[in-house]
């Protein structure tokens, strides 16, 4: 079963997600959570296919989750797509140094998670 962490802050916006990726990809378990410390938590206890991850959060933000994700867990590869209303060319270069694999822009709709997760999610079931 995959698992799918989502680290949003905004409750809207993470229960619209929820309710997209229930559909979108029904044998999956979504994980939720509001901010970057609790993100990285789940993470070490979820193994999460896939995640989620808005780069703008109270507290840590995305680009210091992943930078903590990759010293903590170094050999953990899973996927992070960037979820930002930002998508000016300095922050998708930023984000892809960060090793972020996919950028969605806020707010996510059906296609766009069906479009950017199903080929990242197969590839999981692969490994």
């Amino acid at each position: 079963m995959h698992v799918i962490l989502v680290v949003e802050d905004d409750p809207d916006t993470r229960q619209a997600l929820a309710e997209y990726l229930t559909v979108l990809f029904p044998g999956s378990r979504v994980v939720m959570t509001e901010s970057g410390e609790a993100g990285l938590e789940l993470i070490q206890h979820t193994r999460p296919s896939v995640i989620l991850l808005d780069l703008r959060l109270q507290g840590i933000g995305g680009f210091e989750v992943v930078a903590r994700l990759r010293r903590l867990e170094p050999a953990l590869e899973v996927p992070i797509v960037a979820l930002t209303g930002d998508m000016s060319p300095d922050t998708l270069m930023k984000a892809e140094a960060a090793g972020f694999v996919a950028f969605l822009r806020k707010p996510a709709d059906m296609e766009g998670l069906e479009t950017v997760l199903q080929p990242l999610l197969e590839a999981t079931a692969l490994t």
